[in-house]
């Protein structure tokens, strides 16, 4: 009776054993490809094309020292 339990034990052991390292193997490949994909995300984000900065034309201001400016944003609000 002893030995059947024994045998048992080990079944147990080895099933368990073989499903930690198929979730171990599935989670470095999972990682691994999120990681990869991160990697691309973030090298199209830094390698895209820079955006030039257009002013709308009541926010540009020729005056040197902006008091028409000013005066044009206060009476608008």
């Amino acid at each position: 009776m002893e030995s059947a339990n024994c045998i048992g034990f080990m079944a147990v052991v080895a099933v368990s054993g073989s499903v930690a390292l198929v979730a171990l193997q599935l989670h470095k490949r999972l990682s691994s490809d999120f990681i990869k994909k991160l990697e691309s995300e973030i090298g199209r984000a830094r390698n895209g094309p820079k955006k030039k900065v257009r002013f709308a034309p009541d926010v540009i201001d020729p005056s040197s020292n902006n008091e028409a400016y000013r005066r044009r944003r206060a009476t608008r609000v």
